[in-house]
């Protein structure tokens, strides 16, 4: 179990075990004082952060900014922080829907451990997905990904589907219709970047956006809020896209984009919770070599099903 995920479940069995969420005011806002004394943590501040932490996590939020790290992994808010009265806080949205999850995975995770795992290998067939200058196709890329992640978790007993097996075009409305067909009981999309900006680098990890807000893609541009079949999920898709993230910079050590949210098709319609990996950059000529090296593949891998392993362990000690 990664480093992170261990000090999170250590902090659930220790903290708060087995108690309710105190029921907060009739408010958008949430200040980062009442989260503070909620998960029994000192409070500072640093820089244009307030950092907050006790003896298992630490939790920092930028003031002003819709960015937040969870034992040193980025969290994108749905809204910025913003000052409230004498002090700081966040939308209420984000920390139901967000940073709760993360930290009190337990009382959030379906009780029943997940049966089927439905990897979904992105693009496919006519879709060539992101094409790097050296001609290295995403969907090639990712296929070669999601049969080894399958790999992983059957060696921990773990039923795995694959939404494509091949190089074949499979519509994007249609991926979430075979996991619901097949009865999954968790849904991971992967995926890999490209960007005009050869610059660009790094994983990352979407959730399905929450209803009635902006994704973290087109903050502030009016973009789409209308809500999806994977809201009913909400709680759960964070930690699943926590899970993964949190595994996969441990294991690809890449730049850290964060956990954001995003209304991409496979994730309004998940039936089940699910999660969209960004596995780096195509565009990226450090990325790219790294993509073409079967070893990478592999690292990439390992993060991914480590990442679901973690949730699974999760929803197993949810259930004691």
């Amino acid at each position: 179990m990664h480093l992170t995920t261990r000090q999170l479940f250590i902090s659930q069995v220790v903290l708060l075990a087995g108690s309710a969420l105190p029921a907060l005011a009739a408010s958008e806002n949430v200040s980062l004082a009442y989260i503070a004394r909620l998960y029994s943590m000192g409070s500072s501040t640093s820089g244009k952060k307030v950092v907050m932490k006790n003896k298992w996590n630490t939790i920092e939020v930028e003031t002003n900014s819709r960015r937040a790290w969870i034992n040193g992994i980025m969290v994108w808010l749905h809204h910025p922080c913003r000052k409230s009265g004498s002090g700081w806080a966040i939308r209420e949205v984000d920390f139901k829907k967000g940073i709760d999850p993360i930290m009190r995975a337990y009382a959030h995770v379906p009780t029943r451990t997940p049966r089927l795992v439905m990897l979904d290998p992105g693009h496919g067939g006519k879709d060539a997905g992101a094409v790097s200058p050296r001609k290295v196709y995403e969907k090639l890329a990712v296929l070669s990904i999601a049969k080894r992640v399958k790999a992983h978790l059957e060696a921990k007993q773990v039923t795995v589907q694959l939404t494509r097996s091949s190089d074949t075009f499979i519509p994007l409305r249609q991926r979430s219709e075979i996991a619901a067909k097949a009865g999954a009981d968790l849904f991971v999309s992967i995926h890999a970047d490209g960007a005009d900006d050869s610059s660009a680098n790094g994983v990352e990890t979407f959730v399905m956006t929450a209803a009635g807000c902006d994704s973290s893609n087109h903050y502030g541009q009016g973009g789409d809020k209308s809500p999806g079949r994977g809201n009913q999920y909400d709680a759960a898709n964070a930690v699943l896209g926590f899970s993964i993230q949190s595994n996969l910079i441990k294991t690809s050590k890449r730049s850290d984009r964060g956990l954001r949210r995003a209304r991409f098709s496979v994730l309004k319609h998940a039936p089940c919770p699910g999660a969209l990996v960004e596995c780096g950059f195509l565009t990226n000529p450090e990325e790219e070599a790294l993509m073409i090296d079967a070893n990478y593949r592999e690292t990439v891998a390992r993060g991914i099903s480590n990442g679901i392993l973690g949730y699974i362990t999760f929803v197993n000690r949810a259930r004691k």
